[in-house]
């Protein structure tokens, strides 16, 4: 990785900080505001909450939990990973993997994967959480593990996607492309759509890859560079690429979210909204949280802006998440307030503060809109709505 690359995200974050003291590392470079007040029309119920281990210092190596069949597979950026009961939070088995952690979790068959920051790929045992297959890939890998029938899918800081075995850990494939001289620090995961493996790249192309051979079946321009340097000319796919029927959304940093046909490959249309947060949905509204930390609803078929929520602005609002069919979405803050948004109107309908610092990130549990969150701290919650 060159340094140009690994110093882009120091440097917006040190311009928007200047002369406002330390900015946290979940904040947006706008000055943020006081916590908004809110009409408490809904509360949130805390389920149960568990430590995992080491907290965050920065969000350059998240660690998104993975939940399925009544269990949650969890890392924490010291090395440990863990298998949780969904309902209770009782902790099933939990190992150390006895290196720094960089990108997990990803779960496939009865396998969990995840990465090292030395760029180990490790395979362990849903079951029983013992290490089934090590393997180093050579690369910085910054997405998280995804799994397509026997394949594990990785992102790579230098522009590779890797295709390795999900029972063995050998690499099968290897893509490679360009990765310009400054990008944004961060890779969008690929998103598995039945037998083509979607990937956005710093260039700002997407491309549908076969994931049993890694033949690039297709490739279409996203955004393009503009400006007169380098920082204004960043337009990385860094947003995983988000789907609601034929149609596939991505994100493009300084750039617009493109509504992209998935039958024809043509793009539907472009709306000037920047992020580096992952889409969220609500039935057939798109949930965007900007650069700038307000969150927007978007029309999923024709691109209108239909409300924009700008009171949690510059708080390092996290991706918002869409609650079932409830018609209400949740995001959090740098200082561990959720706040409860009704998705008709970008009303904010209550607030809840949780312990543990900022929050990281927002997971879905069920279609009763139950989810978890990630704190800085280290722990996990789940939470549910009431009222």
């Amino acid at each position: 990785m060159s340094f140009r690359r690994f110093v882009v995200m120091a440097l917006a974050f040190v311009l928007g900080g200047c002369g406002s003291g330390a900015v946290h590392f979940m904040r947006e470079g706008v000055p943020a505001g006081s916590v908004p007040r809110v009409e408490q029309q809904i509360d949130l119920k805390k389920s149960w909450r568990r430590d995992i281990g080491a907290g965050y210092t920065n969000n350059n190596f998240l660690l998104n939990p993975y939940v399925g069949e009544g269990k949650i597979y969890a890392a924490e950026p010291k090395g440990g990973v863990v298998a949780l009961d969904t309902q209770t939070g009782k902790v099933l088995w939990r190992r150390d993997i006895g290196e720094a952690l960089a990108a997990g979790v990803g779960v496939g068959g009865a396998t969990v994967v995840v990465v090292t920051r030395e760029g180990e790929v490790v395979g362990l045992g849903t079951a029983d959480g013992l290490v089934l297959w090590r393997k180093k890939v050579g690369s910085e890998v910054l997405a998280p593990p995804v799994i397509s029938g026997d394949k594990v899918l990785l992102r790579s800081g230098d522009g590779q996607v890797i295709g390795l075995s999900l029972s063995s850990g050998k690499v099968v494939w290897r893509v490679r492309r360009a990765v310009p001289a400054l990008s944004v620090r961060g890779l969008s995961a690929p998103l598995i759509l039945e037998d083509v493996v979607v990937v956005g790249f710093a260039s700002g192309r997407l491309s549908g890859i076969d994931p049993e051979t890694g033949r690039e079946l297709w490739n279409v321009p996203i955004s393009r560079p503009s400006g007169s340097n380098e920082i204004d000319r960043l337009v990385d796919i860094d947003t995983d690429p988000y789907r609601i029927g034929d149609l596939l959304f991505v994100a493009a940093y300084q750039s617009q979210i493109t509504a992209l046909s998935l039958q024809t490959k043509r793009i539907q249309w472009q709306a000037a909204l920047s992020t580096v947060r992952s889409i969220g949905s609500s039935g057939q509204l798109l949930l965007v949280t900007t650069d700038d930390g307000s969150v927007a609803g978007v029309t999923a078929g024709t691109g209108k802006v239909e409300w924009i929520q700008d009171k949690i602005r510059g708080r390092g609002v996290t991706a918002p998440l869409g609650l079932g069919n409830s018609a209400k979405a949740v995001v959090g803050d740098y200082e561990g307030y959720l706040y409860l948004i009704d998705v008709t109107s970008g009303e904010l309908l209550g607030r809840k503060k949780g312990r543990g610092g900022a929050v990281m990130g927002i997971f879905s549990v069920d279609e009763d809109g139950n989810f978890l969150t990630l704190s800085e701290n280290g722990a996990l919650t789940a939470w549910s709505v009431r009222g």
